[in-house]
């Protein structure tokens, strides 16, 4: 299963491994193919849900943008394999910290060798969640502002996240510390914790002591005395790998941050750890806002686009949203001492709503291409007033993402898999309950029971490697329309145990060729349609 997923894959899979946190196996489902919550029944193309937990490239691929006319140099359209950890090596650079990142490199080539002696007084980071090159070139004419930064910046056009699976809290994690998860120690979403339960990686409440190593702001903080500003605007606890600890390390600060509440509908953050300013906009900005987008389709109803607008399932994933954190960013522009001295100040910066609304409508929906408009011209904005408060030169800005997102499988001609019936099928096969905790990447296995009974890991792998669609069925289930083609499919290219995986050599992984599949490939430059007339 490793040589058909190939060395690029294989890669992945092994940074983003970490031994007691991670799931005993791992699981890549086949190419196009999706794991989620989608209930017992069969699911048709009237569903538009879809995950992002796989390694293949269309999840993996993202830009890197770096602009700063001061700093960065224009045109530059570099081919090399780059990933999200050389960002904050080369913030670093730039701004003279002696951060040093555990994996990430300078992106050199990107910055200016005539640049200002003075380092920035801003530096920013926007990471567009769920913002991938395949979201992107989905919707060519939505990110104007970005395509302008593009022409007078750096595009790192063959940047991937560096590390599987691509979900929000290990590749925010990447892009803060300069590190893989094997090393940053925030392999997902969830994990296994130091008591064995299996929660949340930032303890449901902000908490970020499982993060193991410095972040560049930590170490900038610590080599300022202090002096400089570090800040994060952003959705979940998730992101708070980009900024970093906060007050808990010893001597530090608590650093400004500001998350969302979902069910309370307010900002929010640990204010044990960090800082959350006053004069933030209130929920009647936000109801404003969602006011002036039921207005656009003409009827003051409640709805956009057919979608509730008092859901909270649905407030995140509109340009409503998108519009109310940028009235956040304004407020801490106007309200905090960003770029106030000759200290460089980090701003880092998380966008939800493509993110969000592609689980909901997908990244075919046209609801995604209004909110990347919207994300846009928040960018703009941020960048303009940062730009009036320090000048043209005054600056760095990098804008990436943290993972692409899934066609609809009935686009692509692949499978919808119920997670929890995978989860069910094994305690089934194996006469036991030995599935702690199922996820779309990865399984939580009971070791202890495993051992009693004399089931091994590669036992589980084995069953799951010849899984098939009609497996996944819940018994019951009514499979008589469905082609016998179909439902005699595999559902996974691989379910690997992860200590197999975390104890591969470079050379074996290197000696496992490259793989069965296109969608494997991380390695060559993807073409990129939107940028061909940028650069023609």
């Amino acid at each position: 299963m490793a040589r058909a997923l190939g060395r690029d894959v294989v890669t992945s899979l092994q940074r983003g491994y970490v031994p007691g946190r991670s799931g005993e196996i791992l699981l890549v489902p086949e190419p196009w193919t999706v794991v989620g919550r989608w209930g017992r029944e069969i699911r048709g193309p009237d569903d538009p849900r879809t995950s992002h937990a796989t390694p293949w490239a269309y999840h993996q691929r993202v830009p890197i943008v770096l602009y700063g006319p001061g700093y960065v140099r224009s045109g530059p359209r570099p081919d090399r394999p780059v990933d999200v950890t050389d960002i904050a090596p080369t913030i670093g650079s730039v701004i003279g910290s002696s951060f040093v990142a555990p994996h990430g490199e300078v992106l050199g080539e990107a910055l200016r060798p005539d640049r200002m002696a003075a380092p920035p007084k801003v530096v920013v980071v926007i990471a567009l969640d769920g913002g991938g090159w395949n979201v992107l070139e989905r919707w060519p004419e939505e990110w104007p502002v970005i395509r302008s930064m593009i022409e007078r910046g750096t595009i790192y056009t063959n940047a991937t996240i560096g590390s599987a699976p691509p979900l929000t809290a290990p590749i925010h994690a990447n892009m803060g510390t300069g590190a893989y998860p094997r090393t940053h120690g925030m392999p997902e979403i969830v994990g296994r914790l130091p008591d064995g339960s299996i929660d949340e990686v930032y303890l449901s409440d902000g908490d970020p002591s499982l993060l193991e190593v410095e972040t560049l702001a930590d170490a900038w903080d610590r080599q300022t005395g202090q002096r400089a500003w570090a800040g994060l605007l952003g959705f979940e606890t998730w992101h708070l790998g980009m900024l970093g600890h906060g007050a808990q390390l010893e001597g530090a600060d608590p650093d400004v941050a500001v998350l969302w509440d979902r069910d309370d509908l307010e900002f929010w953050v640990n204010e044990d750890i960090y800082t959350l300013p006053d004069d933030l906009p209130s929920g009647d900005v936000l109801a404003e806002r969602l006011r002036e987008l039921d207005r656009t389709d003409g009827a003051l109803d409640g709805r956009w686009r057919g979608h509730d607008l008092g859901d909270p399932a649905i407030i995140p994933g509109t340009p409503a949203f998108v519009e109310y954190m940028g009235a956040a960013l304004r407020a801490l522009h106007a309200n905090e001492p960003i770029g106030s001295d000759d200290i460089t100040d980090l701003l880092f910066v998380e966008l939800k709503a493509a993110d969000f609304g592609g689980h909901v409508w997908n990244m075919e929906g046209e609801e995604t291409a209004a909110v990347l408009r919207a994300e846009d011209r928040v960018v703009g904005d941020l960048l303009a007033a940062i730009e009036e408060r320090v000048g043209p030169d005054g600056y760095l800005a990098v804008v990436t993402a943290d993972h692409g997102q899934t066609p609809n499988p009935a686009t692509t001609g692949g499978l919808r898999i119920d997670r929890d019936e995978v989860g069910r099928d094994v305690d089934r096969y194996f006469g036991r309950p030995i599935v702690q905790e199922d996820s779309p990447d990865d399984l939580y296995l009971d070791v202890e029971a495993m051992r009693e009974a004399g089931i091994t890991l590669e036992d589980v792998a084995r069953f799951l490697g010849a899984y098939r669609y009609r497996d996944g069925a819940a018994p019951g289930t009514d499979l008589s329309a469905l082609p016998e083609e179909v439902l005699d499919r595999r559902v996974f290219a691989a379910a690997l145990p992860g200590p197999f995986v975390g104890r591969l050599t470079a050379e074996e992984i290197e000696a496992l060729g490259p793989g069965v599949h296109l969608e494997g490939d991380l390695s060559s430059p993807p073409p990129l349609r939107s940028l061909d007339q940028t650069f023609r």
